[in-house]
Parts: C-alpha cells; sequence; structure tokens
C-alpha cells in the first residue's frame, strides 16, 4: 500500500516539475502565460519586434495594473462624500492598502505614501534623523544616492552628528555584514541600506545586517530602500527586524508611479502625533488608481503562487510566486554569465575563446563582470564592461540587433562604479518575464563585436 505522505509529496512534485524547468526556471508552457500579462514584452510599439533586457530602467507595465487606472480615470469624479462613486473610490483605495500590507509582510507598523518612490525616501530619511538626539551617529553606504548623502550631511552640520560609510566590496559588488560591523557603534541611532544595487543588481542580506546592527546598537533606526528588490524576491519587513522598507509602484510594473514606505511602530511613535512633510498616511479617498494598481499586482501573484503552492491564506501564495520569480531569473543569469551547455565538445584545445554562447560573460576574456561572478545575490542584472569597447557601443550594438540594454553613465551610477575602477558600464537586467531563448539571443548577438579588434581601452 501506498503511504500516504509519499503520495502526498509525489503529488506536489509532479505539479512542481509542470512548473518549472532546468535549474528553476518557469516552464515554457507558465511562462507563456506570464508574458501575456505584460505589455511590449517582444516589441516595442514604435521600433518594432525586440527583446526587451532593461528591467531595472524601464520595467514593462502589468495590463490589468494599466487597465484598473484607466477604468477608475474614465469615471466622474464624486464631488460629494456620500455619493455612491466615493464609497467604491473609496473602498478601491482601502483594499490596496491592505494588499500592500500583505505584499511586504508588514504585521505591525503603518504605512505612508509619497508622489514618487525618491520623495518618499527622502522624507523617511528626513523622520528618522529628526528623531535621534544631537551627537548621534549616522551610517550610510556608499550605494547612497547623492540627495541621501547631501540630507544626512545637512542634518550632520546641524546637529552634531557624526557619520560613517559602509564601502562596496570590491570583490563581491555588495555590502558586507562585516563591514556594517565595523561601522557601528553603540552611539549608531540611524542605519540606511539600499535592498538591492540597481547598478550592479547585487542584493544585501537585509536580515544579517540588521541583526548585526541591534547587536551594537539596539536603539538604531534601519532603513531599508527596497525600491530595486521589490519585484525580484519575498518581502518581510515585519521578520527582518528594520524600521522602514520604501518601494516605488513603478517597480512593481504598476502605473501610475507612486512611492510607499512601511514604517515600523519604533518609528511612528517618533513622529509624537505629527505626521512627517510630505508623507501622507492611508486615506481612503486618495491615490485610488495606484493603489488599484498594487491590488492587481497582488493580485497577479495570487495566481502565479497557485502554481507552485496550493495554501489557503493569501500570503504563502505570494510567498511562492516571488520565490518562483526569483529561481527563474536566477537560472537566466546563470545562462548570461556562463553561457548554454549545449553538449558539444571544444573542437580543438587551441581554442581559447569559445563562442560567448557556450562560455558566458564571465567566461569571456575581453569581458569583466562587475560584482560577484555567480547569480546567487543577483537580481535580475548584471553590469559589465567590455575591454577595447566603449559602453556607448555595446548599447548600440544591441539596440541594432533588437536588444534594449542599458548605458550606465550617470554621476550616480558612476560613483557606484568607481571602486571596480570605471567610469561607464553596460547593463543588462532581466525579469521573470523574459526567456532563455532570449538570453542566448542576446549572446549571440555580442560575440561579432567582441570578435573586433580592442581600440586601445582597458
Amino acid at each position: 500500500m501506498t503511504d500516504p505522505q509519499h503520495a502526498m509529496r509525489d503529488a506536489l512534485q509532479g505539479a512542481h516539475s509542470a512548473t518549472c524547468g532546468q535549474a528553476g526556471s518557469l516552464s515554457p508552457q507558465l511562462l507563456s502565460q506570464v508574458r501575456a500579462h505584460f505589455y511590449y514584452v517582444d516589441r516595442c510599439p514604435v521600433d518594432g519586434r525586440r527583446i526587451h533586457l532593461n528591467a531595472a530602467g524601464e520595467p514593462l507595465a502589468l495590463k490589468a495594473a494599466v487597465q484598473v487606472g484607466a477604468e477608475l480615470a474614465s469615471l466622474p469624479a464624486p464631488l460629494e462624500a456620500d455619493a455612491p462613486g466615493y464609497s467604491a473610490q473609496a473602498a478601491v483605495a482601502t483594499h490596496g492598502w491592505e494588499d500592500l500590507e500583505t505584499l511586504l509582510g508588514a504585521s505591525h507598523g503603518r504605512l505612508w505614501r509619497a508622489p514618487s518612490v525618491d520623495e518618499c525616501w527622502a522624507r523617511v530619511l528626513g523622520l528618522a534623523l529628526e528623531a535621534i538626539p544631537p551627537q548621534s551617529q549616522v551610517v550610510s553606504t556608499a550605494l547612497a544616492s547623492s540627495d541621501e548623502t547631501t540630507a544626512i550631511a545637512l542634518h550632520a552640520r546641524r546637529r552634531a552628528l557624526s557619520t560613517n560609510t559602509v564601502s562596496v566590496n570590491p570583490l563581491t559588488g555588495r555590502l558586507e555584514t562585516l563591514d556594517y560591523a565595523l561601522c557601528v557603534t553603540p552611539e549608531t541611532r540611524v542605519a540606511t541600506l539600499v535592498h538591492t544595487c540597481p547598478v550592479t543588481g547585487m542584493r544585501q542580506d537585509v536580515a544579517a545586517i540588521a541583526r548585526t546592527i541591534r547587536e551594537v546598537a539596539p536603539s538604531c533606526f534601519i532603513l531599508v530602500l527596497g525600491a530595486h528588490h521589490a519585484a525580484h524576491g519575498p518581502l518581510d519587513v515585519a521578520q527582518w527586524e528594520v524600521d522602514a522598507y520604501v518601494v516605488g509602484s513603478e517597480a512593481l510594473f504598476c502605473r501610475p508611479r507612486q512611492g510607499f514606505a512601511w514604517l515600523s511602530r519604533r518609528l511612528c511613535l517618533a513622529m509624537r502625533d505629527a505626521p512627517p512633510s510630505g508623507l501622507m498616511p492611508p486615506r481612503r479617498d486618495e491615490a485610488s488608481a495606484a493603489l488599484a494598481s498594487i491590488t492587481e499586482w497582488v493580485a497577479y501573484l495570487d495566481w502565479l503562487g497557485g502554481h507552485f503552492s496550493t495554501a489557503i491564506p493569501r500570503r504563502p501564495r505570494l510567498v511562492a510566486a516571488s520565490e518562483a520569480i526569483q529561481a527563474h531569473e536566477r537560472a537566466l543569469l546563470q545562462r548570461l554569465l556562463h553561457g548554454v551547455d549545449d553538449g558539444l565538445p571544444t573542437a580543438s584545445a587551441t581554442i581559447t575563446t569559445p563562442p560567448l554562447s557556450r562560455c558566458g560573460l564571465q567566461g569571456h576574456p575581453r569581458v569583466r563582470v562587475i560584482g560577484a561572478p555567480h547569480a546567487r545575490w543577483r537580481d535580475g542584472t548584471v553590469a559589465f564592461d567590455v575591454s577595447g569597447i566603449e559602453a556607448w557601443e555595446v548599447v548600440q550594438w544591441l539596440a541594432a540587433t533588437g536588444i534594449s540594454a542599458q548605458l550606465l553613465r550617470s554621476p550616480e551610477a558612476e560613483r557606484v562604479l568607481a571602486p571596480f575602477g570605471y567610469k561607464t558600464a553596460t547593463r543588462l537586467s532581466l525579469s521573470h518575464y523574459n526567456s532563455e531563448e532570449e538570453v542566448v539571443a542576446c549572446l549571440q548577438a555580442l560575440e561579432p563585436l567582441l570578435e573586433r579588434p580592442a581600440k586601445g581601452k582597458g
């Protein structure tokens, strides 16, 4: 007789294999359904067919999120609070706040919003800096934006705060837990953290860093900018022991743009009953389109997670979907970094450079991948430099072959790239709607360019 537990395990494994392919990637059938949920996955309405590998710079839009916003925009604006339309839009907003809370794993604290993710982050940072006593220490990172650095410097001058900066490990491209331990002191009252670097795609271990900070400075406010991680893996802000987590709707494939912040009880108490300037609390009659789009994103994750989890509560299905997204993107990054093993042996031992589609970016002698050489701590993004070829040439070459990439040459990008010895780089950023075939096509498109002689650069 079959053991019921074994039968259940076999059934679950069978369901998982139907939705996952090799190395954790989504099955072709499920991936086809995923791609159908987004606008312009394989074509641009202006330039025609293309492969979209610029998710970090221009994430595609979830169809349902755009459509619900258009539907709300078409409704007549209710002028009276007792009008049926007012109650309907209030219900949409209320539902959106509840869905965002579920998505973030926020079992306590409060949610706030601002017109943009940058403004939201600035307001949260300002709130924390104002709440700490003079002569405290503030720890930021080398990944901080110039606006964040300027704000901390202004508060430090005005309130006699000391500052310290956690540097980026040039070997891994990450903010390491040990480096935080070396910078934090018992006087540290604010510490900032970028969950995922938008330039290199390297993800930080938020939970481990937060634990390390708490061991030395238990009363420190830990602020996390999660804008570039939120769509790439599970979110669990309450379990990470942080005090603020900021995301933007555009990174969740939603429209219109809006910044959202979760604040812990400790940070909310620091407000002293006075909401911070620029941060707006949940109100039923505001931002209904942005909140409705969040509801659609959560509904999409619920649908996707249903292929991997049969749990009745919605939260486990959202986590299952996020884990599947992370696994699929990691499988694509493995292909991009290390190529595709087609099972063919190298023709001769004298061949030193195999085709890029087989060796990947990491295996080509002219390519230097910025950050760790593996996909474990990457959120769908690879930044790289090609010896003897300018980054803008690489981006233009890819664009000519119908592949959208990103040229990194802004002052912000230059500051992040400086520890690695570069001023510019090419960035390829994937999402879970991309396929292995698109990654292979990108590698094949780059091969003729890398065969060109160097121009004396690098």
